[in-house]
């Protein structure tokens, strides 16, 4: 199993319930492929405003998820995540905490200037 990170955007025009039963949706499709969530590391960055619009939206409700998985699950995830309109996009990239460790550690030298 590969450790992966999702970062997946919801449709802003739900309702703030439907944003938890959405994101719900999406572990649950993620548990069906045999995913393992890392719940220590689940980040939620709450409805944000988008650098450009994505369908016509100029806001979005953002999630981080981390989880363990098999490599052949990842297309399965992927292809159930575009067939849901209220996810406007999703990104799932392996997960490498020594990457973040050296962009944090780089983020903090230039604040020190």
């Amino acid at each position: 199993m590969k450790k992966y990170e999702i970062v997946l955007l919801l449709d802003p025009t739900i309702e703030d319930a439907e944003v938890d039963n959405t994101f719900n949706k999406v572990l649950e499709i993620l548990t069906a492929q045999g995913a393992e969530i890392i719940e220590n590391e689940t980040i939620d960055w709450g409805k944000r405003k988008l650098a450009f619009q994505l369908k016509k939206k100029e806001n979005a409700f953002y999630r981080i998820y981390r989880f363990n998985a098999e490599p052949e699950a990842i297309e399965q995830i992927e292809r159930r995540l575009r067939i849901n309109d209220i996810v406007i996009r999703s990104l799932i990239v392996i997960y490498d905490p020594e990457t973040e460790r050296v962009l944090v550690q780089k983020t903090s030298e230039e604040n020190d200037k």
